[in-house]
């Protein structure tokens, strides 16, 4: 059994699909068809069922997963501590953020201080850019990178709520119908929010949004929104983040009445490049970060509810 097939079998089961994998792994899909049936020979099972040019793990194929993966991750530890007591210092984790990402990188490298991290922030071409041009490891993202070489996983996604200020006439309403806003001042966190975007889509519901700020800071954005000087459409996992570090400076947040946009968080590479084990404890803090979030937020509400 060799290493590469063992990384070839964790590509299929990603990609769900001969041809991406192969891509993904700059192999021919032959030779890695080939190498995929060689490691069923040798387990003594198929892995994977094959319908109508889709492939997924059966049922044996999911628990030799689970044992792959904490091998390549052994394997991994065990090249970076044979670096470590031979004083070979790791390459630095280089990322771009297309967000307001202070918080969350704070907390990852409070959690892993032997990873050196450099961070850069841009919008949606530049980070693309970047990436296409191999200057950074991995992407913080809200959308996915238009570039043919660029990988993108999906790791989190919620739905855009309304922070509003108490004190703002809508806040009476448990959710604001679009109709409603009709008329109000609104900003925009531009580095999750296209201004076209979010423009033509809500005109498709028969609204003209009036746009008055397009920040890329949070701290602004609430300052704005706290002052009642304007209503900012805003992931609600960030509303979440704050509220529990106790900076949300006394906003409140509404759903939409009739359906909300989803914001969709996740990470972008260098398909010739895969996040390397600094990058993969990157991906996986990610998105224990947001589910963490859900889980205390809702911990938190359940408290006050209780009292």
């Amino acid at each position: 059994m060799e290493l590469s097939q063992l990384r070839y079998f964790t590509a299929v089961a990603q990609f769900g699909n001969m041809s991406k994998a192969a891509e993904a792994m700059f192999v021919s899909q032959p030779n890695l068809s080939t190498s995929i049936s060689r490691l069923e020979e040798e387990v003594g099972v198929p892995l994977f069922e094959r319908r109508r040019g889709k492939i997924t793990l059966n049922q044996s194929g999911a628990c030799f997963l689970s044992y792959v993966e904490q091998a390549l991750s052994s394997l991994e530890k065990g090249v970076q501590e044979v670096r470590n007591r031979n004083g070979v210092q790791s390459d630095a984790l280089t990322i771009a953020c297309m967000t307001d990402c202070s918080i969350l990188l704070q907390q990852f490298l409070a959690e892993n201080p032997d990873i050196i991290l450099k961070q850069q922030r841009g919008d949606l071409p530049s980070v693309t850019q970047m990436l296409e041009q191999q200057e950074i490891n991995l992407a913080l993202t809200v959308l996915e990178p238009p570039g043919e070489d660029l990988a993108f996983e999906r790791l989190y996604e919620c739905e855009f709520v309304l922070l509003i200020s108490p004190e703002h006439p809508l806040s009476a309403y448990e959710k604001i119908d679009r109709r409603q806003l009709q008329g109000e001042h609104l900003a925009i966190d531009g580095s999750q929010v296209n201004r076209f975007t979010f423009c033509t889509a809500e005109g498709k519901f028969g609204q003209t949004p009036i746009i008055d700020y397009d920040v890329r800071h949070l701290d602004l954005l609430l300052s704005l929104v706290a002052a009642n000087r304007c209503i900012s459409p805003l992931p609600l996992v960030n509303y979440k983040e704050l509220r529990l570090l106790g900076k949300d400076q006394g906003v409140v947040y509404r759903p939409y009445e009739g359906g909300s946009p989803t914001a969709y968080f996740g990470i972008a590479y260098h398909k010739r490049h895969p996040p390397t084990a600094p990058g993969k404890q990157f991906r996986d803090f990610v998105q224990s970060y947001f589910q963490n979030i859900d889980r205390k937020y809702e911990a938190l509400f359940q408290e006050t509810t209780d009292n």
